[in-house]
């Protein structure tokens, strides 16, 4: 058992030889920016709590604590789904040496292991800024940080036991059902993207303004509900402040309760994961299949199609790609409110449509990214595309307008939303309008050129993509946008508003007339030398 443990531990933590070095580079990079972007804005909201709430120093540290404990309760349902009751690898691992309850301790302990992992990552960076925010940190702190680390998985572990069953059972109602699936992410999505804009909110109003009256009294009340001896991340908290006999206390509490609940999750798992197992090993490969009929269509038509059911059927392209655009128009306005307070509390009254023209742009920019792996995505069936009697470069432009497509639906709904709510003119949203869908065919254009200079055609049984190519396609886009949307800010108050529409509109057909040409006269030849 011990084996398969460091078996498994090695094919989720080893690094994978002969990996692709540039997307192992460029996801570094994007990784360390993003750590230190969050770790900031933690240290800045948890100065502004420090100094403008009555709950205490505690009180700031339990709502992170909270926070990190729900997303390990999250993670622990997604392992103790996918590892128990949904394993990939069943056919191999049943004919290893181990009896049925030895590789459900296995996977349990596996879970446990990954758990803790993910509690020390996140725990002991977020609440060392934050407590250097708040001017606590000591040693006695960092003691108190690393038994706190370590106790922090086990109610995450107990309740994701508990939780994982009727979890699973509603994901197996919705097993086909992708549109329904597709809908609750949107939904999840946009909320979380509204309590992100919630904590920019309240740190713009306290940074510009000096003033946490209206949305302080809701993180008052937050923080003074979180501080209930019922919420066990309190009695974490008392275990990280060393508080005698009360961290003591604490810390028995964490481990009783984790044991109950451990206790009560194995017992009602252990007969689900063998009837499970039994069936799985029982029954034979399961499809999904449907009548169909022969269809005779146009080559336009034929692919378009082709093209839009694979996004829709791969889950990495349904959720992060169509996801984000139909959440897209509820982001723009949150993001549109939020750049426009701050731009007219900095520079005065006028910034809306360079603020409008900003938040557009970077929305246009993450959705056209995954153009960024229009070909990568066809992976073993990439021969196919070479052997149907169709020019290669319009198969690249029927990948391209869909991709346009999508990001036209999303363009079109957020300029009526914002101009409909008085952020822009009409006049205004015409020009916004016409500059986002020029950058989106550059972003689009610029996509296909780096994949096509970049291929990766590999056999991808989770439905991937080349990460390196849209990741680098996410970092040009977003670049490309805050020029565009900080100069459509700055520049009507140096020049007419005209000559700035202008200009915004210039830059985004030169981008776009730019990356047409390139990919005019070069994707044909490129495409054909890429090797199947």
């Amino acid at each position: 058992m011990l084996a398969f443990i460091r078996m498994q531990m090695k094919l989720r933590w080893g690094r994978e030889s002969g990996g692709d070095k540039k997307s192992l580079i460029l996801s570094g990079i994007v990784a360390a920016v993003t750590v230190a972007v969050s770790l900031a804005l933690i240290y800045v909201l948890t100065s502004v709590l420090g100094a403008n709430v009555s709950s205490g120093d505690k009180s700031v540290l339990v709502l992170f604590i909270t926070v990190i404990e729900i997303a390990l309760i999250v993670s622990g349902i997604g392992m103790q789904i996918r590892w128990l009751y949904k394993p990939s690898d069943l056919k191999i691992t049943a004919q290893f040496p181990l009896s049925p309850f030895k590789m459900f301790a296995a996977n349990l302990v596996l879970v446990y292991i990954n758990l803790q992992i993910y509690a020390a990552v996140l725990m002991i960076p977020v609440l060392t800024v934050a407590s250097a925010a708040l001017g606590i940190f000591g040693w006695k702190f960092a003691l108190g940080l690393i038994v706190a680390a370590v106790l922090a998985p086990m109610v995450p572990f107990a309740l994701s036991a508990v939780l994982s069953l009727p979890v699973m059972y509603m994901l197996s109602v919705l097993e086909n059902r992708n549109i329904i699936k597709l809908a609750i992410f949107v939904v999840v999505l946009a909320g979380f993207f509204v309590l992100y804009n919630f904590v920019l909110t309240f740190l713009a109003d306290y940074f510009i303004y000096k003033n946490v009256t209206d949305s302080g009294g809701v993180w008052e009340k937050v923080l003074s509900a979180l501080a209930s001896p019922f919420n066990l991340s309190e009695q974490i908290g008392r275990v990280i402040l060393f508080e005698g006999l009360s961290a003591a206390a604490a810390a028995g509490i964490v481990v009783g309760a984790s044991v109950l609940l451990s206790a009560a999750g194995v017992a009602l798992a252990k007969p689900v994961y063998e009837r499970v197992r039994r069936r799985l090993l029982e029954s034979g490969e399961r499809t999904f299949t449907r009548r169909s009929s022969v269809t005779d269509r146009g080559v336009f038509a034929a692919m378009f199609g082709h093209e839009f059911k694979e996004i829709v059927r791969t889950r990495v392209f349904a959720y992060f790609y169509l996801g984000v655009a139909v959440a897209t128009p509820v982001m723009v306005f949150f993001c549109d409110r939020l750049v426009s307070d701050v731009g007219a509390a900095q520079l005065g009254e006028g910034v809306n449509f360079g603020a409008s023209m900003l938040v557009i742009a970077a929305f246009m920019a993450l959705i056209n990214a995954f153009s960024a792996a229009s070909l990568s995505r066809e992976g073993e069936k990439f021969f196919i595309t070479k052997l149907i009697p169709v020019p290669y470069r319009t198969q690249l432009l029927i990948k391209g307008l869909v991709n346009l497509i999508v990001s036209a639906g999303a363009l079109v709904i957020s300029v009526v939303v914002i101009v409909s709510l008085g952020f822009v003119t009409a006049a205004e949203a015409a020009v916004i309008a016409a500059a986002g869908l020029l950058l989106s065919c550059g972003f689009v254009l610029n996509g296909l050129n780096l994949n096509l200079a970049n291929p990766s055609i590999r056999v991808r049984s989770d439905g991937g993509f080349n990460e390196a190519n849209v990741t680098l396609m996410m970092v040009i886009g977003l670049f490309l946008s805050a020029a565009v949307g900080i100069a459509a800010i700055v520049l009507p108050f140096f020049i007419a508003e005209w000559l700035a529409y202008l200009a915004a509109a210039a830059v985004a057909l030169l981008y776009a007339g730019a990356n047409f040409v390139v990919f005019w006269f070069t994707a044909q030849k490129k495409y054909a030398a890429v090797e199947c």
